[in-house]
């Protein structure tokens, strides 16, 4: 019988655990965090592939495997978050984020106003 080769799960607390407060004041729980990095890294790599044709990151993941974001403990989580928060925002209000953000992440409410229609300038 096969081992089971998946990374091994190190999250601490449950998906909708608040792990801390960003820079703008929102509270961002263990699910949204991890939902926001992968924004970021999926862009990282994306850029390394289209302006060098490989990506030292993924060839790591490939290679030795990456537990995954939501997979991580909320400590590890926040030290990466603290990493890339202005380059997430700087993607956010840009609008190069790869895909739109978590229906659960607090800036959803912020882009819609009391009609329910977006309100991000």
């Amino acid at each position: 019988m096969a081992k089971d080769s998946l990374p091994s799960d190190f999250r601490d607390v449950e998906a909708e655990t608040v792990v801390g407060q960003d820079g703008r004041g929102l509270n961002l729980t263990h699910y949204v965090l991890a939902e926001r990095l992968l924004q970021v890294e999926f862009t990282n790599i994306k850029k390394d592939l289209n302006e060098d044709g490989q990506s030292d990151t993924l060839c790591y993941i490939l290679e030795g495997g990456f537990r995954g974001f939501h997979k991580q403990s909320s400590g590890e989580l926040w030290s990466e978050w603290k990493e890339v928060e202005e380059k997430f925002y700087r993607l956010y209000e840009d609008d190069e984020l790869p895909w739109s953000v978590y229906d659960e992440d607090p800036l959803v409410a912020l882009e819609e106003d009391e009609t329910g229609e977006v309100a991000k300038g």
